[in-house]
């Protein structure tokens, strides 16, 4: 491939980028928080669910799109235009070229992160590391398979860019909404613990989590399709979010002796990482 993409390259990447399909093996569990949380992360024209319920991932994906990556979301149920769909806080990915790809062609929150999922026998471990934080943790013991299944669901992303001078917005937000359909080859239920630990970039602790639900383990093909492309209503309003979800608050890299003269960098304290667990139901 040169610098200049033939029509034949082209024809490749559009083709490869017009039906994503991955494979995956993750461990899952829904959470429950608060409908005054919601309502804080939510973007205008988004509304909180009936109910104020999220969901955590952590696993493994291959894909005829970008390889194989790990891969992490905590998302929120929401509704856009009337549609009911999951809204992304946090996606935590394993690898360059899927992070690239996912931020700049749907606007995905991703953000580089080490994943891991283990086996062994009944017993199954996955975990999410970012800065050297350990952020999500899920342990459980797993039942038999159940039979086979399909879900669908839809998720919104916003597709949305900082000015080029470094303030505000370059364009008016798109939402493009993606329809999903897992066709679940394997999963089962388990239940076992849960670890959140929160850092300033990847604030998971200011996520009040009143209770999680068991654990599930699912493994299969998921399919993506942008269906429709939606403008958001609104401009500069967007970009708070756009700045909290996906940019690591600068301040907590060095800065550089030219500039510091030598002065330590005491605008950010020493960060401490709050952590909480949680228990399945079923778990004793």
């Amino acid at each position: 491939m040169s610098y200049v993409a033939s029509p034949e390259e082209i024809a490749v990447f559009e083709d490869y980028s017009s039906r994503p399909e991955f494979s995956q093996e993750a461990l899952t569990l829904d959470f429950v928080t608060t409908e005054e949380f919601v309502k804080t992360v939510l973007p205008p024209n988004f509304k909180p669910a009936e109910k104020p319920t999220g969901h955590i991932m952590v696993g493994t994906m291959e894909s005829q799109l970008c390889g194989e990556f790990d891969c992490a979301l905590v998302t929120l149920d929401v509704e856009f235009k009337g549609k009911k769909g999951v809204y992304m806080l946090e996606m935590l990915i394993s690898d360059d070229f899927p992070v690239t790809w996912g931020r700049e062609v749907w606007g995905e929150t991703k953000k580089t992160a080490t994943v891991k999922i283990y086996r062994s026998g009944d017993y199954r471990y996955a975990h999410v590391s970012r800065g050297g934080v350990r952020l999500i943790e899920i342990e459980g013991v797993f039942g038999d398979d159940l039979p086979p299944t399909k879900h669908t669901s839809r998720s919104f992303e916003i597709k949305a860019y900082s000015g080029s001078k470094g303030k505000g917005l370059q364009w008016e937000p798109i939402v493009n909404e993606i329809d999903i359909l897992e066709e679940l080859d394997r999963h089962s239920a388990g239940v076992g613990r849960v670890t959140i630990r929160g850092t300033r970039n990847n604030p998971l602790h200011t996520i009040p989590i009143v209770s999680v639900s068991d654990l599930s383990y699912v493994s299969g093909l998921a399919k993506y399709t942008v269906t429709q492309e939606h403008g958001l209503g609104v401009k500069e309003e967007y970009l708070p979010y756009l700045i909290g979800r996906h940019y690591d608050d600068m301040r907590t890299f060095k800065v550089g002796n030219q500039w510091t003269k030598l002065q330590q960098n005491v605008e950010v304290e020493e960060e401490k990482f709050p952590t909480r667990h949680f228990k399945t139901p079923g778990f004793q």
